[in-house]
């Protein structure tokens, strides 16, 4: 699966990995040392088999890491291409229905990639979990969002275009 990222997002995550990859050639440097000055048995050294185990969880984060970064995609900073369904840089309103409760609120957000959010201004990266389902859904469609705060049956009511620069 693709994940739609920002160019900031994408150069901070090429940063993120050439930082672990440090660490973790340093980690293996103490390592080798930890073992070359035992004086007992590889077994008994526990700065040796502390270094292994903090090696192995390294490994599999630096693997992640570098998964994640295949899967980026660095999106245009340009307009919804398709005004006519939920996607990046539109500006969503909905109605929101509490299912415990019953409370019905209305909601106006934005949606950007990963690292364009700004959540004091409402504008939420696509893969939040009030705007994920609603990916695709035209004026009317409905989905249910699973929030901390309970289950919410979310109605789209109008989609119009965002423009993070603010240009026109």
């Amino acid at each position: 699966m693709k994940l739609f990222v920002t160019r900031e997002y994408f150069s901070d995550a090429e940063n993120r990995i050439r930082e672990l990859t440090a660490v973790l050639d340093k980690m293996r440097a103490e390592k080798t040392a930890a073992y070359t000055q035992d004086t007992n048995s590889w077994h008994d050294n526990f700065a040796y088999e502390h270094l292994t185990r903090e090696e192995k969880q390294t490994e599999r984060h630096l693997a992640d890491l570098i998964t994640e970064f295949h899967n980026m995609q660095i999106a245009p900073l340009s307009a919804n291409l398709n005004p006519d369904c939920v996607g990046l840089y539109c500006t969503v309103t909905v109605s929101q229905e509490n299912q415990d409760s019953g409370a019905i609120t209305q909601n106006t957000f934005s949606i950007v990639p990963l690292g364009g959010e700004d959540i004091s201004n409402k504008i939420y990266a696509y893969n939040m979990p009030i705007v994920l389902p609603l990916m695709g859904l035209s004026v009317g469609g409905q989905a249910n969002v699973v929030m901390p705060s309970g289950e919410l049956e979310v109605t789209v009511l109008s989609i119009k275009p965002f423009n993070p620069r603010g240009d026109k």
